[in-house]
């Protein structure tokens, strides 16, 4: 395949998998990216640069193919605040496709772009498109509302925001949510884009470290079975229907603070849940596209598949077409 993404990022096939805090980490990254996609790993999931640069050189030991790192900023914003060592480790280890979210990646552009970075920014408002452009990113990721983990307060669904990014910036757009085969890859590519970034699919791949209690809670889960958290802070969090999710979406009815949320929708017990298979102790990023999710298989099929169904869904579109 020839798209502009895959272009600019080197790889075979337009796929990227998503990052997914604690969840995406070298064996599933380095998968994906065997298979012919862009495998990522998560900043969010280390504790300290040392750990991360160790993982960075870890899935350079399990592909030569390109992959990418995700780095969120938020809450970190400065270039010389905690985020540094993190940054300079992408730098070490001369990573060439970084994905920044969270927050304007300008003060951070310099510094990446200076040192031969590709920069995608994902945004989850067609809006911000332009914006990304200006500072420079080379490529755009746009979230539609049915997305899992943060997919903004516009409550704009993919099929809108894909076309509209297109219309509003002129670098690459990949489009996620909703994403998870060969049909809904053709649509994407349909409206415009250039690629798609898949995450919930991908978290119910082998190589995705959960255990058999989360894997089956969403093989028995329907598109319905998502909630929203994290409304009342203005950073909305679409995820798998849970006993945690639920006790959050309680508690922010009494208008809390930052703070006193905090304990309950902080990373370390989303990791607690996934370390102990117990999925309803917390909120645990998903999409509604669970709903069409029924199996578990390798991460290198799961690309193989997407593959295949798109181009039988391009044959049977153009048929309909010639008619």
């Amino acid at each position: 395949m020839k798209t502009r993404i895959t272009e600019l990022f080197g790889i075979e096939y337009p796929i990227i998998q998503g990052a997914m805090q604690w969840l995406s980490k070298p064996r599933l990254a380095a998968a994906v990216s065997n298979a012919g996609g862009l495998g990522t790993i998560n900043v969010t999931t280390y504790e300290d640069p040392e750990e991360f640069q160790a993982d960075i050189q870890l899935t350079k030991r399990l592909t030569d193919k390109p992959f990418c790192v995700n780095l969120s900023l938020l809450p970190d914003t400065k270039p010389d605040g905690p985020i540094k060592g993190f940054v300079q480790a992408i730098l070490d280890e001369k990573v060439r496709i970084v994905e920044t979210a969270g927050s304007n990646p300008e003060p951070f552009m310099d510094t990446l772009k200076g040192n031969g970075c590709v920069v995608m920014h994902k945004i989850p408002d067609s809006r911000f498109a332009k914006t990304a452009e200006a500072v420079g990113c080379d490529a755009v990721c746009i979230v539609g509302y049915e997305g899992g983990g943060h997919p903004g307060m516009a409550g704009v669904g993919s099929i809108v925001q894909w076309p509209l990014t297109t219309e509003r910036c002129s670098i690459p757009v990949v489009g996620a949510g909703g994403v998870c085969d060969g049909r809904t890859m053709y649509a994407a590519l349909a409206a415009g884009l250039d690629g798609v970034m898949v995450g919930t699919r991908f978290m119910m791949a082998e190589e995705t470290e959960i255990g058999p209690n989360l894997r089956q809670l969403v093989i028995d889960s329907r598109e319905t079975d998502t909630v929203l958290t994290q409304l009342s802070i203005r950073n909305a969090l679409r995820s798998l229907k849970t006993k945690g999710a639920l006790d959050i979406i309680e508690f922010e009815k009494h208008g809390p603070t930052f703070d006193e949320l905090y304990p309950l929708i902080r990373g370390t017990v989303t990791r607690a849940a996934f370390e102990s298979d117990r999925p309803q102790d917390a909120q645990i990023a998903m999409g509604q596209v669970l709903g069409r999710i029924h199996d578990v298989k390798p991460a290198g099929e799961i690309v193989r598949d997407m593959i295949r169904e798109l181009y039988e869904m391009h044959e049977k579109v153009s048929g309909m077409l010639k008619g």
